[in-house]
């Protein structure tokens, strides 16, 4: 009967959302290496069985995971990247402010993807190419702002690289292990870097 399949897959989603927020809990107490498919099987409290019926492996739980707040990490600094308004200093910060409460909520899980990227080619491909997406849009906002006379920068590709790397690592080393810095100090040190580099100058 429907009602019948409709409750199961209830059931089945039900018990791939524990697997997945028991993965996330147990990154929240050590790095990703040390958690094993039996740790987080438990925690969904399921068979290592079961787990497998739902994940190939750890790996594919992780891109899982990943992919849930990718989106996430892609739109958080629109109110820079796509409002473009007459006070991009004022809008950066906004916009780094909700990269930090990203970075906060979820950095031990974009540790852990940047950790397994290292020896894993499909895990290292997907932040590549979420990398890669926010270096493009950060390179054409400052274009933007070259053009309206807000900033002067001769490469805003190699200036959106650099900036971005730099971002990336002092966010994962803030949030991606405990102990954990103060959030307001994290945003206004990044927003000091980014508006000095590309506005203080103009």
């Amino acid at each position: 009967m429907a009602v019948d399949r409709e409750l199961r897959a209830q059931r089945l989603q039900a018990v791939r959302q524990r697997l997945l927020d028991g993965a996330n809990g147990l990154l929240e107490q050590g790095a990703w290496p040390e958690v094993t498919i039996e740790q987080i099987a438990a925690s969904a409290g399921v068979s290592r069985t079961v787990f497998y019926q739902h994940f190939a492996d750890r790996q594919e739980l992780l891109l899982t995971l990943f992919g849930g707040i990718a989106a996430d990490l892609t739109h958080v600094a629109d109110d820079w990247m796509v409002m473009g308004g007459a006070d991009p200093s004022a809008e950066h910060g906004r916009s780094l402010r909700q990269l930090v409460g990203v970075f906060q909520r979820h950095g031990r899980l974009l540790q852990a993807v940047r950790d397994a990227a290292v020896s894993d080619p499909e895990v290292a491909a997907a932040w590549e190419r979420l990398s890669t997406g926010i270096v493009e849009e950060t390179t054409v906002a400052i274009e933007r702002d070259v053009a309206q006379g807000h900033t002067r920068v001769d490469d805003p590709a190699e200036m959106s690289r650099a900036l971005t790397a730099m971002m990336e690592n002092h966010l994962l080393r803030s949030f991606g292990r405990a102990p954990f810095p103060d959030p307001d100090a994290v945003a206004a040190t990044l927003t000091t870097v980014w508006v000095r580099t590309l506005y203080d100058g103009r």
